[in-house]
């Protein structure tokens, strides 16, 4: 079995990225890509991309300017064996050296990696989190990924709307708190003021260089039962996280920019953040992160996937969440975009306990909405 050829479509949505108060929710990037890798037996593998497409489209599709050494991804990829992951993502790896290696480079690797795990499971009739090597879970509780409201009362209407949609969790990012972290404390009060102790409560984005104004804020965020503060500081900033995470008790997260094993261990070794996030789309894929996975949970970390586009990242961060033996959540992002929620003829659907279920069928369990694609595809290439 080969690999013949890369597709990929650039998508668009009309709305711009953000949250405005007459909205009734957040509302995506401009842009999203979606893979498909071809093979010789007609099996055709899936992916979305969070990260820049047209960076990414760039990275596959570039000629050679030095053989097996700085490429384009497509020469590492067509006529290979999809179940040769490993030979397919060493050779990527070492196609991007001179101009990559990680950040978008190991984007663009990972979304294809993904897609050739999607293959995978198609040939064997098994769901990817069985091919990973097992399939410990078949639900995970969800959080409602928003941003932050402008005001406590708009956080508390939030608040209703989430548990009122099934939510038993749910995080707030950026927004105000990102011009003023301060913010962050009476609006995470208004919030906790609405749900009681029956929802689980979540902040991101309140990125600041001072440490000890994170720990201020952090300790006064304790008294609302926060479950984690994800990024309160820049990622590379592993320092500043290592002081962050020893001086508070509230679980502190990092990781949906880091890219590669060898960031994931120098955030745990180096930062000693208490739970990694990995966006499948730009960790490595399936095939690294699964590696991050087993390295996490011997350094006594949780894994909680980053997923921020489609169901079809969210299925793959489920299969990832499912092969764990101790998973937490899955972001289940709430944009009302299309690029969000209407790609897949089979969405994933929130269930009545608050989870979701991981997907049953072959490969990543998602079919593609063809025709909603065309529908949003500016852009649209096959290399073979």
């Amino acid at each position: 079995m080969k690999i013949t050829g890369v597709e990929m479509h650039i998508l668009e949505n009309k709305t711009d990225y953000g949250i405005q108060d007459d909205a009734s929710d957040s509302r995506g990037p401009k842009y999203t890509m979606m893979l498909k890798v071809h093979t010789d037996e007609g099996i055709t593998g899936i992916a979305d991309s969070d990260s820049h497409p047209h960076i990414v489209k760039a990275m596959i599709e570039a000629p050679i300017y030095l053989p097996s050494f700085c490429e384009g991804l497509q020469h590492a990829v067509i006529g290979e064996n999809p179940f040769e992951y490993e030979r397919i993502w060493s050779k990527m790896y070492q196609s991007s050296f001179y101009h990559g290696r990680r950040g978008a480079a190991l984007h663009a690797m990972s979304v294809i990696d993904i897609a050739i795990w999607d293959i995978i499971g198609k040939l064997c009739n098994q769901p990817v989190s069985v091919m990973l090597g097992g399939r410990n879970h078949e639900r995970i509780t969800a959080y409602a990924s928003t941003l932050f409201r402008s005001t406590p009362e708009k956080m508390k209407e939030a608040v209703e709307k989430y548990r009122g949609l099934g939510f038993k969790a749910m995080k707030f990012g950026w927004g105000v708190v990102r011009d003023d972290p301060r913010l962050a404390v009476k609006l995470v009060e208004a919030a906790r003021m609405e749900a009681g102790d029956e929802m689980d409560i979540m902040i991101d984005g309140m990125w600041t260089a001072d440490v000890k104004l994170a720990v201020q804020i952090i300790n006064e965020l304790k008294a609302f039962q926060v479950f984690f503060v994800e990024e309160p500081l820049i990622s590379d900033n592993l320092a500043g996280y290592r002081k962050l995470s020893q001086a508070v008790d509230v679980r502190i997260a990092c990781g949906e920019q880091l890219a590669g094993l060898y960031e994931y261990k120098q955030l745990i070794d180096e930062g000693d953040v208490d739970i990694i996030q990995p966006d499948l789309s730009r960790a490595g894929g399936l095939t690294e992160a699964r590696k991050l996975v087993t390295m996490a949970e011997q350094a006594g970390k949780l894994v909680i996937p980053h997923a921020w586009t489609s169901d079809v990242l969210t299925a793959a961060s489920l299969h990832l969440n499912s092969f764990q033996t101790n998973p937490v959540f899955q972001e289940f992002c709430t944009n009302d975009t299309p690029l969000s929620r209407e790609l897949v003829r089979n969405p994933l659907v929130l269930e009545q306990d608050g989870t979701l279920l991981v997907p049953k069928g072959p490969g990543l369990g998602i079919e593609l909405d063809e025709r909603a694609i065309a529908r949003h595809a500016v852009e649209h290439l096959i290399i073979s």
